[in-house]
């Protein structure tokens, strides 16, 4: 393996083996390590840089975990903003699972208990899928949850009623317009609005 550019990247450096982007590191690992343009790197000094980045790479999740639950898509894209290698983005990730600090089927169970007041299961469905968790866990976590949609239709009712003057038709409709849109369904709305009015 060698070092073919580096190529200076905000605070750190893009380093280049074979022509191929591999990594980024500060100017003092550069120095340690005794890297510049024509270097040989050993497999000795590769599993360094590995374990360096890795824990690099796993202070910054760790950082990113402190203040709430993240999913792990969450953290695998921001560690890809990051530049980190593949191989040490799936070391990070397995020992964060393995120590149950990243646990895709709690958020999205935290996540239904607190959208339930206010977004419809379809809604929610589709905000955990978009934050990369797959449909089995969200199924699963439904399932576990006490959720009922029709109370959360209820809730979300009670909440914006003063809004709209259910008994006048033009207004019912912008109501059941704006309930569809948070994913209820057209039968539920109305009947939930007739039981109001």
């Amino acid at each position: 393996m060698i070092v073919t550019q580096i190529e200076p990247y905000k605070s750190r450096f893009k380093i280049y083996i074979d022509n191929h982007f591999a990594f980024l590191l500060y100017k003092g690992d550069l120095k340690r390590l005794s890297i510049e343009e024509g270097t040989r790197i050993n497999d000795d000094v590769y599993s360094n840089i590995m374990e360096i980045l890795y824990n690099r790479g796993r202070e910054r999740a760790l950082y990113m975990l402190d203040t709430s639950y993240k999913t792990k898509k969450y953290i695998i894209d921001k560690l890809k903003a990051g530049f980190y290698p593949e191989d040490v983005i799936d070391r990070i990730i397995d020992n964060l699972t393995d120590i149950d600090l990243i646990n895709d089927y709690r958020y999205a169970t935290i996540y239904i208990d607190y959208k339930s007041q206010v977004k419809s299961k379809k809604q929610i469905q589709y905000d955990l899928m978009k934050k990369g968790i797959d449909r089995e866990i969200i199924k699963n976590a439904f399932e576990d949850s006490d959720f009922s949609d029709l109370e959360s239709l209820d809730r979300l009712i009670i909440k914006r009623k003063n809004k709209y003057d259910v008994s006048d038709m033009a207004q019912k409709s912008k109501f059941m317009a704006y309930l569809a849109s948070k994913g209820y369904s057209y039968e539920d709305i109305r009947n939930r609005l007739d039981n109001l009015t």
